[in-house]
């Protein structure tokens, strides 16, 4: 049983070892706090999914972070600020009528990402702000997102509203309610479980978290990885006059689910893309 346990504890700390081998190859990353661009920034949502995507990140094993915690900075205040200073001389160009100075500079730039939340792969964020991050924290690499919606709607799950539309439109189409009366008549028992089936009416209500996330490289600025995703969570309510079986209101499990499936589908799309070892080596040639 000794023997057992000690070959155990030394496959065990191998893996370790090996692990941080491993991970000492990857360039080094850090984790930037995500930007809430919806109206419920207020509630910390942007706190709450950086933490649960850096868990997720760091469970992984795939990277080689410089800090285990979320790093702070204010990305979109910096570029803010970056902007501001390269419109210094906005008043003049209005009260010139020249637009030159402004459309022809760098804030101009096609491959200039103009803000945070927009920036695509292949755009450039700001090396100014980008480089100087990454020097701080001694890192190649910042990995940030943004939180794009937040709510109920369509925009969480098309599919499901067009079934039910579609549903609804089948029920009311000429002679579709009276073949399904007539089946109940004349299945006679059964055919009564039928028309009560028909008349059950469920109602699905849901919340849902619409986030992306992106791979930057802190000497350039450029943006080399990005992917958005949409994490819900979804509840029924059946009803049959006045009996009623689930709830249609939403609350703060829910909430928190639908927090956690995004960061889930996020971080699982970099592990996989980081995992097969395409997003590194394509950038670092």
């Amino acid at each position: 049983m000794k023997l057992k346990r000690l070959v155990a504890a030394l496959t065990v700390g191998m893996m370790s070892i090996m692990s941080t081998v491993n991970a000492a190859e990857k360039p080094t990353c850090i984790f930037m706090r995500f930007t809430d661009d919806t109206r419920f920034a207020k509630i910390e949502s942007a706190a709450s999914l950086s933490d649960l995507v850096m868990e997720k990140l760091l469970e992984s094993g795939q990277f080689n972070f410089r800090e285990t915690k979320v790093i702070d900075t204010d990305m979109e205040n910096l570029l803010y600020e970056e902007r501001a200073a390269e419109f210094k001389n906005a008043q003049s160009a209005v009260e010139s009528g020249d637009y030159s100075v402004l459309f022809e500079g760098s804030g101009y730039n096609k491959e200039k990402a103009q803000t945070i939340a927009t920036a695509q792969v292949g755009q450039i964020i700001s090396p100014q702000i980008t480089s100087t991050i990454g020097k701080q924290h001694g890192a190649d690499y910042l990995i940030q997102g943004t939180i794009i919606n937040i709510g109920t709607g369509d925009w969480m799950d098309m599919s499901v509203a067009n079934a039910m539309s579609y549903a609804q439109y089948a029920m009311m189409l000429p002679g579709v309610s009276t073949a399904v009366g007539t089946l109940a008549s004349a299945l006679g028992p059964v055919g009564s479980l039928l028309s009560l089936a028909t008349s059950v009416q469920t109602k699905i209500t849901g919340v849902a978290v619409q986030a992306d996330l992106r791979l930057i490289k802190a000497e350039t600025g450029e943006v080399i990885w990005s992917k958005m995703v949409t994490g819900k969570e979804t509840q029924k309510q059946r009803s049959l006059g006045f009996i009623k079986i689930g709830s249609d209101k939403l609350n703060n499990e829910m909430y928190a689910e639908a927090m956690n499936n995004a960061a889930e589908a996020i971080a699982a799309a970099l592990i996989e893309d980081i995992g097969s070892g395409k997003v590194f080596e394509e950038n670092d040639e």
